[in-house]
């Protein structure tokens, strides 16, 4: 019997105010950080908790915070949707491949995967109709497994657990809430590379008529 594994559930908790997930293989944090057009220089390690007592950032900034897990580097922008943006993707991704999850607080949950600079997959958490892919698409894939083993759990977790087969591992909450790099993440960024062409639907529905059927109309009479 195996044991089960770390639940992501920590994220639905509450005190993020939204959350921007990034894991990108095979590459430094501080490379991360300067690939979201920060400086790593002003990094510091900092647990969560002191984040914004030390660094007190502005209204139109976030907090970025990275470090480690296996041979992927994640970074966690609360407060922040940029790590979500195809232009910080398309940096991010380059030579390499990178996993992003926006846990936002308007309640869209959204999965990108891009490879080299080109998105692959994109999907909102459970919702079918939602799911872009240049041809496969593993994460949802994966995702639904989850969700087919787990009927009642919400489709976010499904999600993250896909994410965890890919990089092999699972973001705890003592790993979110302890001591990693952190810097201020500024809007706007300076210039990044320009986002690639939108993904093509999966599951494409036919065009809607403008209005209601009216049926075949008779000739007019005189």
């Amino acid at each position: 019997m195996t044991e089960p594994s770390p639940s992501w559930d920590w994220i639905l908790r509450g005190g993020y105010g939204g959350m921007c997930l990034t894991f990108t293989h095979g590459v430094t944090p501080e490379t991360a950080i300067r690939r979201y057009g920060a400086d790593p220089s002003q990094a510091s390690s900092i647990a969560f908790p002191q984040a914004y007592e030390l660094l007190q950032p502005g209204p139109d900034s976030s907090i970025l915070r990275v470090g480690s897990l296996r041979e992927w580097t994640f970074c966690c922008e609360t407060l922040g949707v940029q790590g979500i943006m195809p232009a910080v993707l398309a940096a991010l991704s380059q030579g390499t491949q990178t996993v992003a999850f926006n846990h936002g607080a308007n309640a869209l949950h959204t999965l990108e995967h891009w490879v080299d600079g080109q998105p692959r997959e994109r999907f909102e958490a459970g919702q079918k109709s939602s799911l872009q892919a240049a041809d496969v698409h593993p994460f949802w894939d994966a995702a639904e497994r989850h969700r087919a083993d787990h009927h009642n759990r919400p489709a976010v977790l499904d999600t993250l657990e896909a994410v965890g087969d890919r990089i092999g591992g699972h973001l705890t909450a003592d790993i979110v809430h302890g001591p990693l790099l952190t810097t201020i993440l500024p809007w706007p960024l300076p210039p990044l590379p320009s986002p690639a062409a939108p993904l093509p639907f999966v599951h494409a529905t036919a065009p809607r008529p403008l209005g209601p059927s009216l049926g075949t109309l008779p000739p007019p009479t005189r």
